[in-house]
């Protein structure tokens, strides 16, 4: 059974279904109507009735088989008790009728009762009225009239048999209009249907509607514009398409491109040669085409995180890639970049090994510098005013040499630090790195404002946080004013630990704040030299702020002092 003939059989099923119902409740309804108006007949004739003997209880018999003469009505006489007097249909009727319903509901204090049931004695279903005789608010007797439901319930099926057809006319009508209306609405589908299939398959053939109808011209005219346009557009988009493949292969970064049934639809001239690989087919699952483990993993974990950027090692080419992997959830197309960091890497090396190696060559002639004044300045001197003069001086260089390489060590370092975490408490940890500057402040009289609560503690690795905090409260000291204000200030927000440090200084122009973070580089080149910086403190902040997952800005202004805000992650 096709579409069509499913559809007119569900109408058919509902309509026929609906009809049935309908009827049922008209029937229903119809013949609750008539039993409740001989109900009140019945109560009517039954009351008349008792006002014929109110006045003539000797003659009760005698005018109740009168009053029921020519007539299939019945009257039963009952006393208080349920016990029958006399019966219209057998005068020698006797026995209890207190179980019968309509008995029953009177003489459970109802103004009237009654029953439409079967009749033992006339083995025919009766309607049964009773109405009780009260006497000071007792029941003295009751009154039982009634009526087969044969003598009434027949003239009542011809009008329902009447009700039956018109409701058959109308719902015939309706289905026959509803049927009308169905043919008509699929006529336009069947004839649009096969031209909507064909712009979805295939939308690069153009397919047009040959046929005129006065009352469906203008969708018809509407569906071949609109299959016209989709031919326009894909053309179009495959032309663009092209265009957009060959600017990506053109590109000097890998570009890969997943479909969202994992086959490689793309991947450009830079990455096979990045990947090393040999034989490429479109349309082959990416696993076959992109053997490298870690980056088969990262297009998996790409799927639950939507973008994924890490650097990978090539095993059969040592090549070292910064990818970038992100996967369109709406599409479920995956999209990956990937860089060649190889020769940065190798330059990165060679850096940090030539100032590893030339730091760890000077270390032990300063050491040794350090160690030689220190025994001239404990001996006499032939002029000893002078001689502690110099002595002091070569100390002071010594002890700056000695910082410098400290501080290149720990630059050339970064990677080999240990990543384990330590509950640090920040107020305790800057109270003790400015105690440890207690000379050169005093020297300079610049007072230090901490703001910050003394209770917040903060998870992070000691060998990176410390230097941080170290180094921007020292260039703050060396570079505030005489009688200057430093304010340190710390506090979380947002999932972040915010730590600032301010200071009244020479500030920095827009121009240096570019550089400010460079190695080596100082502002005041005169005044580091005199104070002992060597532009390795910003640089060491910088570092180790973004190996914490973080970042360091600042907001100076030549004259009016500087201030650095670093942000890091608290977990």
């Amino acid at each position: 059974m096709n579409k069509k003939k499913r559809l007119y059989a569900g109408w058919f099923i509902g309509l026929l279904f609906l009809f049935f119902s309908s009827w049922q409740l008209i029937s229903h309804f119809y013949d609750q109507q008539v039993l409740n108006q001989h109900e009140e007949f019945l109560q009517q004739k039954t009351y008349s009735f008792i006002r014929l003997i109110e006045n003539d209880q000797a003659n009760f018999e005698e005018i109740a088989t009168d009053y029921v003469e020519d007539s299939e009505e019945r009257i039963t006489r009952i006393d208080s008790e349920g016990d029958i007097l006399f019966d219209t249909f057998n005068p020698a009727l006797s026995g209890s009728r207190s179980q019968r319903p309509e008995v029953k509901a009177v003489m459970e204090g109802n103004s009237f009762g009654q029953s439409l049931r079967m009749s033992p004695t006339l083995d025919q279903e009766v309607l049964y009225v009773a109405i009780p005789l009260r006497q000071n608010g007792d029941i003295r007797e009751i009154i039982r009239m009634a009526e087969p439901s044969s003598s009434f319930l027949p003239e009542a099926n011809q009008m329902k048999q009447a009700i039956f057809l018109v409701n058959l006319a109308f719902w015939m009508i309706l289905a026959i209009s509803i049927f009308v209306i169905l043919r008509r609405r699929n006529r336009p589908v069947e004839t649009i249907l096969p031209v909507i299939k064909q712009i979805i398959n295939k939308p690069k053939q153009q397919k047009m509607i040959m046929q005129t109808s006065s009352v469906w011209r203008e969708l018809y005219q509407n569906i071949n514009t609109l299959s016209q346009q989709m031919g326009d557009t894909y053309h179009a988009y495959t032309s663009s398409e092209k265009q957009f493949y060959t600017l990506l292969d053109e590109l000097m970064v890998g570009v890969f491109i997943i479909d969202d049934n994992g086959k490689l639809i793309f991947i450009n001239q830079a990455l096979i040669k990045q990947l090393n690989i040999k034989n490429y087919k479109e349309e082959q699952p990416f696993e076959t085409v992109i053997t490298e483990p870690q980056f088969i993993q990262m297009v998996y974990q790409s799927n639950k995180s939507n973008t994924l950027n890490k650097e990978i090692r090539i095993s059969n080419s040592n090549r070292l890639l910064d990818v970038t992997i992100r996967t369109f959830k709406d599409s479920g197309y995956v999209f990956g970049v990937s860089y060649d960091m190889t020769r940065i890497a190798q330059l990165e090396k060679l850096q940090k090994d030539f100032v590893g190696n030339v730091t760890h060559e000077l270390k032990t002639p300063v050491t040794s510098l350090i160690g030689f004044t220190e025994t001239l300045l404990d001996g006499a001197k032939e002029d000893p005013q002078t001689l502690d003069s110099f002595l002091q001086i070569m100390q002071k260089d010594a002890y700056r040499l000695q910082s410098l390489v400290q501080e290149i060590i720990q630059l050339s370092k970064t990677s080999e630090i240990n990543e384990a975490t330590t509950s640090v408490n920040i107020n305790h940890l800057i109270e003790e790195i400015i105690y440890d500057y207690t000379t050169m402040m005093t020297q300079k009289n610049v007072n230090i404002e901490v703001n910050g609560s003394k209770d917040l503690v903060f998870n992070t690795n000691i060998e990176l946080f410390q230097p941080i905090c170290k180094n921007l409260i020292e260039n703050a000291i060396h570079y505030a004013f005489y009688n200057g204000q430093i304010t340190i200030t710390f506090y979380s927000k947002d999932g972040h630990l915010i730590l600032s440090v301010e200071d009244d200084g020479i500030g920095i122009s827009y121009e240096e704040q570019e550089r400010i973070f460079e190695r080596f580089y100082r502002v005041d080149k005169a005044r580091s030299r005199n104070s002992g910086g060597n532009g390795l403190g910003l640089a060491i902040v910088n570092d180790y702020s973004k190996l914490l997952g973080g970042k360091v800005e600042i907001d100076s202004f030549p004259g009016m002092g500087a201030k650095f805000i670093v942000t890091l992650p608290l977990s």
